[in-house]
């Protein structure tokens, strides 16, 4: 009981770092602290303006937003964008981001899509789409979200990306991938050195050219391919165009 209490309470307060909100109890893994936690997301962002992919006139939907630290990293890095929506399956991340970040730009939209995740809302009745317009976003980003789904959920939130991107717009994204595994694995043992203790899908990792017709079948192609490209996570990062 203590526990909840202190974690309920701990979602609706805020670290005043700078001039940043950022979250008490976070859901990132080994960004406790708060420089790290901020240049963790400036260095995606960098990425991000490197390959051409944001900019001021971008709209922008991030995937799996969780307590906004693509927000916190885009006003850290100084990167305006035209439109920012996030989108989570976890109610009180979103609750968290309407009250201690929403202030920082009117252009600024966060939603709760209540889907079924055996790790994060195991409460729910399976898959739902992303209640956005077709054909409305220039780049849809999430990072570390499908190294927490199986087969069925990428594939099914692949085709949603296909949907909601403009003609000319981007999907990039992170996860676990790697050669000459098996197709699909959760919570692969001794996988980065770390034993399998951490709950349902707290790492799945997919075989590369596997994950490749995935990203085939939604009518989407990668144009990027970056291997363990993340550092602290080891994670990939697939850059994604329309066919």
């Amino acid at each position: 009981m203590i526990t909840r209490i202190k974690r309920k309470i701990n979602t609706f307060r805020s670290i005043k770092y700078k001039s940043f909100n950022l979250p008490i109890t976070r859901t990132n893994q080994g960004l406790n602290d708060n420089e790290n936690y901020l240049n963790s997301s400036k260095e995606q962002i960098d990425h991000l303006v490197s390959l051409n992919l944001i900019n001021e006139n971008s709209k922008v939907l991030d995937f799996g937003s969780g307590q906004g630290r693509l927000v916190n990293g885009l006003k850290f890095a100084d990167v305006k964008v035209k439109e920012y929506t996030g989108v989570d399956t976890d109610l009180n991340s979103i609750k968290w981001c309407n009250r201690f970040l929403s202030h920082y730009n009117q252009n600024l939209n966060f939603i709760h899509l209540p889907a079924f995740n055996a790790r994060y809302n195991k409460s729910a009745n399976g898959l739902l789409e992303i209640p956005v317009e077709n054909e409305k976003y220039d780049l849809v980003f999430l990072n570390s979200v499908f190294s927490h789904m199986m087969s069925n959920d990428v594939e099914f939130y692949l085709k949603e990306f296909n949907r909601i991107i403009t003609k000319n717009g981007t999907v990039y994204l992170t996860a676990f991938t790697e050669e000459n595994v098996p197709n699909v694995e959760e919570n692969p043992i001794n996988y980065l050195n770390e034993t399998n203790k951490n709950g349902s899908l707290h790492r799945v990792r997919f075989e590369v050219n596997y994950f490749n017709d995935l990203i085939k079948k939604s009518g989407l192609k990668t144009e990027h391919y970056f291997h363990q490209y993340i550092d602290r996570s080891k994670q990939s990062v697939f850059v994604l165009k329309k066919t």
